[in-house]
């Protein structure tokens, strides 16, 4: 463990977050120009709020996020790569993609392409590609993110033409998320977006699924915060 006052502070800030939980979750600091965060953690949560606690202390320093989940499915590198680019050539909004084709630099022929090309090492799942909007890009990390055996996903997709997001964006994406999530019923979820932090109400039948239904949230990227107040439907 670096002994540097950053990495102690960021430590000490890890450690009393209890939506962290250093005790179930392994994560290890390396500090230098970059500080870089390493290990394995329980669930998606766990890896976006631990980032986001240290960039908040590292101020201007960046923070580069190495968090691995812990997987219940190994997968040789091909074998996920293939299994992402079927899920990603069977979801109805890429229809139009040349899904496994690279498509992020300009067009040379006028006409707007779009394509999305993956990559895999060691359970990493790489994404490059354009697409035509913030919602595809984010759909296409969720996507890689539910294909069991992915334990990171780094998303290199470029929007073109360049647009300015919004909260109304972010909403309308996570509804539809939660909306392909089988385990869930989206009719009984209301999605509230504020300033990127993300409000859940509404009804679900377990804890389980309240915990999903979050976890849902924060594999979409460019959410800050998920405020779960969803109620469990009680039994009978």
């Amino acid at each position: 463990m670096p002994d540097s006052p950053i990495a102690r502070r960021i430590r000490a800030a890890l450690e009393q977050a209890e939506d962290v939980d250093l005790h179930h979750n392994r994560i290890e600091l390396q500090v230098g120009e970059v500080i870089r965060l390493e290990g394995e953690v329980d669930n998606i949560a766990v890896k976006r709020r631990a980032r986001q606690i240290a960039q908040a202390i590292a101020g201007s320093t960046p923070v580069e996020d190495r968090l691995m989940l812990r997987v219940e499915t190994r997968r040789g590198d091909d074998q996920l790569r293939q299994a992402v680019l079927e899920a990603l050539m069977t979801e109805p909004a890429f229809r139009d993609y040349a899904v496994g084709e690279r498509a992020d630099g300009p067009p040379d022929d006028g006409e707007e392409r779009y394509g999305i090309a993956v990559e895999v090492s060691a359970s990493r799942v790489r994404l490059h590609g354009r697409a035509n909007s913030p919602s595809h890009r984010r759909l296409a990390e969720v996507i890689a993110w539910w294909v069991p055996g992915t334990a990171d996903v780094e998303n290199r997709i470029r929007v073109h033409p360049p647009r300015q997001d919004n909260d109304e964006e972010l909403s309308e994406i996570i509804r539809l998320v939660l909306d392909k999530d089988p385990t869930l019923d989206a009719s009984a979820i209301q999605v509230i977006a504020r300033d990127q932090e993300i409000t859940l109400k509404g009804v679900v039948g377990s804890d389980v699924k309240r915990k999903l239904a979050a976890y849902d949230c924060w594999y979409v990227p460019g959410v800050h915060r998920v405020h779960n107040q969803l109620q469990v439907r009680p039994p009978g």
